[in-house]
């Protein structure tokens, strides 16, 4: 891949363990470090963009917004990226479209695709972000905020569980329906016997789009119609893939999470990776959604808790969704979404060259444990930035005090198929390990049994 040598490998900046105060009132200060960030890596920190944007691109700023703050999921600093950093990379990527006159040219759309339960309006007020749109108005800046979503649910915050689903129009400028047939991960997987499954999405739905020789994904035209991505994804775990960083935003970028293979229904021996193979486990997964929606609402909101109680010990007929390290398939689905990200253009076709990304990761404060709706804070103290997603996920692993190896979306990058999503190579050595996140809880095993875990 063509790619900036000197941002290949990331730069890492350890840096102080707070983010400034979000105000009720007024604009939330820029991040201070940044500047230091944009030195380290070799670029001008008054216009740092400047070798990836020019005047009269369009370009997409891309968090991670995955959903409100509420008691008993997460705070919001381990939650999303933080608005602090939100603020410096769009301030950075106006000073890069200013043209020769001193005027901006060009577009910066400020968007992502939350969970469908996620509350926008309230995340905005969250994050204090309608003072900046505000202040940004008013200096006549071509700053577009999008709800990528196509479709939204109410959810009760205290169970989980979708009450009502309302299907609105997504991203302004539409979407395209993009078909990565037989360059799809999921193409070299072999045939599913039990199709796909999201959780709270119909599984034939999601199956009808992923079938033999046809891998569809319902991508925003903000994203296709993008010259450039600055990718501000936040650091944490989750209970699916291990981690969640730089390459796993890119899902915020498909509009419709029925597109969006998380797991094949049932254990290994029915075909699936649903959960692991036990009889428990399969009754289980049968009667969730019965029970779930049966159970009054306390006693639902009762059993929740209990289960996800820090500490609790797992139990294989407790895993569900695809929660689990057997996970085979939504690695698949995030290096499809990240290929379509660097390669599908206007229409859904190929692009002569790769389309630039460029991540910040905000690892400020890192979330732990159940993430990625329900991580505990970690105040990690870092912020990594590269041109590489793939390598800034590795190198922030390896930070983390967790082995790549073990995480499939990591160690799947030194597949041949992934040369178009990466330039990873092992003989880039990760960094030492500067703590131990806490892995999921149906994670712990995995990468406490592994003699070659990293060690703080």
């Amino acid at each position: 891949m063509l790619m900036p040598s000197n941002l290949i490998v990331p730069t890492i900046l350890a840096t102080e363990q707070r983010y400034p105060a979000i105000p009720a009132h007024g604009l939330v200060a820029t991040f201070a470090a940044l500047p230091d960030l944009y030195r380290s890596a070799g670029l001008d920190p008054d216009n740092p963009f400047a070798g990836y944007i020019q005047p009269g691109m369009r370009v997409l700023v891309k968090p991670n917004w995955v959903r409100h703050a509420a008691p008993g999921w997460a705070a919001l600093d381990s939650l999303v990226t933080h608005p602090s950093l939100v603020r410096g990379a769009v301030e950075a990527v106006a000073s890069a479209l200013r043209n020769s006159k001193g005027q901006i040219e060009g577009e910066i759309i400020l968007a992502d695709a939350p969970l469908q339960g996620g509350n926008f309006d309230l995340l905005l007020d969250q994050c204090g972000l309608r003072p900046l749109l505000a202040h940004w108005r008013q200096l006549g800046w071509p700053v577009y905020l999008r709800d990528l979503r196509r479709v939204i649910a109410a959810t009760d915050d205290t169970t989980g569980v979708v009450e009502k689903i309302l299907f609105t129009s997504g991203d302004p400028s539409g979407d395209t329906v993009v078909d990565l047939a037989t360059r799809s991960r999921h193409a070299h997987s072999g045939p599913s016997s039990q199709g796909y499954g999201v959780s709270h999405y119909d599984y034939e739905t999601t199956s009808q789009h992923h079938s033999a020789g046809r891998h569809c994904y319902r991508i925003a035209n903000s994203l296709l119609e993008a010259d450039c991505v600055i990718n501000l994804p936040k650091w944490k775990t989750h209970v699916k893939t291990g981690i969640t960083g730089a390459l796993k935003n890119f899902i915020g970028v498909n509009c419709d999470k029925a597109y969006l293979p998380h797991f094949r229904p049932g254990s290994p021996r029915q075909g699936g990776d649903e959960f692991p193979q036990t009889r428990s486990g399969f009754h289980f997964a049968q009667v969730r959604r019965l029970v779930e929606s049966c159970l009054p609402t306390p006693w639902l909101r009762g059993l929740r808790q209990m289960m996800l109680k820090p500490g609790r010990p797992v139990a294989n007929s407790l895993v569900f969704g695809g929660s689990w390290p057997g996970n085979d398939t939504l690695w698949r689905t995030v290096h499809d979404i990240v290929f379509l990200a660097r390669w599908a253009g206007p229409q859904g076709n190929w692009r002569p060259a790769p389309r630039p990304i460029l991540s910040i990761l905000d690892a400020v404060i890192a979330g732990q444990g159940d993430g990625p709706l329900r991580p505990e804070p970690f105040p990690m103290g870092c912020l990594l930035m590269g041109a590489d997603p793939g390598m800034v996920d590795i190198f922030a692993a390896a930070l983390s005090g967790l082995d790549w190896r073990l995480i499939p979306t990591l160690s799947h990058l030194e597949d041949l198929e992934a040369r178009h999503i990466t330039s990873f190579t092992a003989a880039i050595p990760p960094p030492a390990a500067l703590c131990r996140l806490a892995p999921p809880s149906t994670w712990r095993a995995h990468f406490a049994n592994s003699q070659n875990a990293y060690a703080a």
